[in-house]
């Protein structure tokens, strides 16, 4: 058994061109007095990448040597993966004897800075999962905003996906299972990093922080989907300007995801958090009111059997105060108008229920019009309502205001059960999935039937892992509303992991009689299918979900994954060309898909496309995952090929290792121990098949031939 580690980066590459240029033009200044230095990758296989540089490239392809012009103060130095080109580097300006420096000193600086590149990349990779590690995160969030160009938003996120094994081995294929699956569904372009641990990290770029929210809860409802037992994830925001002002800024926002992700640890299995500044929370919706204004509310509800309190916020950002001036022109302040700011404000209506105070609030909306001045929304509450204390209405105000929010300017809504589900999933998307669970009881109480509520709570349910609770939810949407497709989906999901294979199936088919054209769903359905056996119908889901994807992309690598599982679709249909195309397409965007390098090195091998080629994708595979038994019975497969029985006879070994199930990894092992004179350790092997598989045709067959 060999170590499961990436000791080794590999030679430079092309790519590493692109991914490490901020990092490789910095170490260009070290070593050349130029103003300017900037790596350029070529391959074969793309020339654009070369862009204006085109015409220098196919010099030095020529001539192998640096090309340099003192006229034009410009130096072109080949970069060299051992004795492949992988591109150049272009320096300009500077000191103009750098210029006028013998070939022969600019063809060694030229082996000389290719090996410090090699170096550089080495640096920068993690032996666990062979991704890039902190030290490149270090220096990718410092070189943020520079080159001159204004950034956008960026969210950092540090994701933990921690193992649970008493052995090193175990721990390191989990991790690197975890960073296969991240890598398929982010994509290449998320610049996935492994801090060590089971700690990741990734920048998304162009995103704000409520966006970032979103596309984390996504994440972590996959990864449970994967299995994993837990994941937390800590999103901290970038800024730009402040990391190039100082070097500590880097440390600064990694800290700050730091924290944020070990305050998600406190929140459940699955569960992220936000960094949030003091200013954030200043401005939180359900923000706590001043104490001043809590004590003036109480000294006017002391004694009060029934009374409303609307919270009146003006739509716009106040620019003045006319908005708190009209206010007390038409209140004064024996109504019990209190100021919160120039934009907010209470009004306490004593001895009005929640009719009589919606007919004075429009009376009102109408004075506050003739005088002029931006719109105001409302949120209105009562006492008595419910089990609710007069305390309380203060907070039921604002929720109530969040759901006016819904339906735009100038709206009123009084506090109820919408107003909950609102609340509930602010605080759910916040990552705070107590506090969202909390307010979807309190829905529930209120109404009882209501589907949104049900379903809402069943999804926090499911990411605390309470899947009973969260059954019984969707079970109760769907006696109210029997065709709910959120409620017939998320059920499925329970049912699966019940292996309740018949129920899930069933309930996934209604959906998608409800509406086939939601990806998720098509996506795990198509999934199903394959598992099932049902290829054909799996390959139709697959392709309308990878088709509606494609008029759509998605943030993130959700194409990848769709991809993998169509290829194994039209493989097991036979249909290899389909295949082979679709594990190319999951291959583009994730280069560590183990199993689709796999599954498309052995096609390779039986389409006759290069059986070079497809010994090395397999032989990959195996390196990236050494886990699986179907990568090592695909790699035997081509050793087979290849006539190398004793190179497969040990790929065949490791495969019924991992998994004695195998029957054709016991099948081709027992040919070649009869192809080697050994009929007992064939007949062994066939009959540990019939003892798994007592019908087996080909270990019977095989097994009476040397009987």
């Amino acid at each position: 058994m060999s170590i499961p580690l990436f000791l080794e980066a590999g030679p430079l590459s092309p790519d590493d061109l692109r991914r490490f240029a901020p990092l490789f033009a910095a170490a260009a200044f070290d070593f050349f007095p130029c103003e300017t230095a900037l790596p350029v990758p070529w391959s074969d296989r793309d020339d654009e990448a070369a862009g204006e540089f085109v015409p220098e490239l196919a010099q030095i392809r020529q001539s192998r040597l640096p090309m340099v012009s003192a006229e034009k103060q410009e130096l072109f130095l080949p970069v060299w993966g051992g004795e492949t080109l992988c591109g150049i580097l272009a320096l300009k300006g500077g000191d103009p004897g750098l210029y006028t420096m013998p070939e022969a000193w600019l063809d060694e600086q030229s082996h000389l800075i290719s090996r410090e590149f090699f170096l550089l990349k080495q640096s920068c990779h993690d032996p666990v999962t062979g991704l890039l590690n902190g030290f490149h995160l270090r220096r990718e969030l410092e070189s943020q905003g520079q080159g001159g160009e204004t950034p956008g938003p960026a969210i950092l996120v540090l994701l933990e996906i921690c193992p649970r094994n008493r052995d090193a081995e175990r721990s390191i294929r989990y991790i690197a299972r975890a960073s296969g699956c991240l890598a398929s569904m982010l994509g290449e372009g998320a610049g996935l990093h492994h801090l060590g641990a089971g700690i990741f990290a990734f920048l998304w770029q162009d995103v704000d922080m409520e966006q970032a929210r979103h596309l984390g809860e996504t994440l972590l409802l996959r990864l449970r989907r994967e299995n994993f037992l837990a994941a937390h994830l800590g999103l901290a925001a970038l800024d730009s300007s402040g990391l190039r002002k100082r070097s500590s800024g880097s440390r600064q926002v990694l800290d700050e995801a730091w924290q944020a992700m070990a305050a998600a640890r406190k929140r459940g299995p699955f569960s992220l958090y936000g960094h949030i500044t003091s200013q954030e929370l200043d401005s939180h919706p359900f923000r706590k009111i001043p104490e001043a204004a809590a004590r003036k509310l109480r000294s006017l509800y002391l004694g009060k059997a029934l009374f409303s309190l609307a919270l009146l916020r003006m739509d716009q950002e106040p620019v003045s105060n006319h908005f708190s001036k009209r206010l007390k022109t038409l209140l004064g302040q024996d109504r019990g108008l209190i100021l919160l700011s120039q934009r907010e404000a209470f009004v306490f209506l004593d001895g009005m229920d929640l009719k009589a105070a919606r007919l004075w609030l429009d009376e009102f909306r109408g004075k506050m019009e003739a005088l002029g001045g931006s719109s105001f929304s409302g949120g209105l509450a009562s006492f008595p309502f419910g089990d609710y204390k007069k305390s309380a209405l203060a907070m039921n105000c604002r929720k109530a205001l969040e759901h006016a929010a819904f339906f735009g300017p100038g709206s009123l809504a009084v506090f109820d059960a919408v107003s909950l589900n609102i609340s509930g999933d602010i605080y759910y998307n916040q990552g705070d999935l107590v506090r969202a669970m909390a307010e979807y009881r309190q829905g529930l109480l209120l109404d009882p039937a209501n589907v949104n509520i049900l379903n809402s709570l069943g999804v926090a349910s499911i990411q605390l892992n309470r899947l009973r609770a969260a059954r019984d939810c969707f079970v109760k949407a769907l006696a109210v509303e029997p065709g709910n497709f959120m409620a017939l989906f998320n059920l499925g999901f329970i049912c699966l992991e019940n292996r309740q294979i018949t129920d899930a199936l069933a309930l996934w088919e209604k959906a998608l009689d409800r509406d086939d054209e939601q990806t998720a769903l098509l996506q795990q359905l198509g999934v199903l299918y394959y598992r099932q056996g049902r290829y054909t119908e799996a390959r139709k889901l697959l392709e309308h979900c990878a088709a509606l994807l494609g008029r759509d992309p998605q943030q993130g690598g959700e194409p990848l994954v769709v991809a993998r599982w169509l290829g194994r679709a039209c493989e097991a249909l036979g249909d290899n060309s389909a295949a082979i195309a679709a594990y190319q397409k999951a291959l583009s965007g994730n280069s560590r898909d183990a199993g689709s390098l796999s599954r498309l090195g052995c096609l390779y091998a039986v389409e006759k496309q290069g059986l070079e080629i497809a010994l090395s994708m397999c032989g990959k595979a195996v390196e990236l995952d050494r886990g699986k038994a179907g990568n090592w019975l695909r790699l035997g497969r081509v050793q087979l090929m290849a006539m190398d029985d004793q190179e497969a006879g040990r790929s065949l070994r490791e495969c019924l290792r991992l998994d004695p199930r195998q029957r054709e990894a016991g099948l081709l092992l027992g040919e070649i121990f009869i192809r080697q004179g050994r009929p007992a350790r064939a007949r062994k092997l066939y009959r540990n098949i019939l003892r798994y598989f007592p019908q087996h045709a080909g270990a019977n067959e095989a097994l009476a031939a040397i009987s």
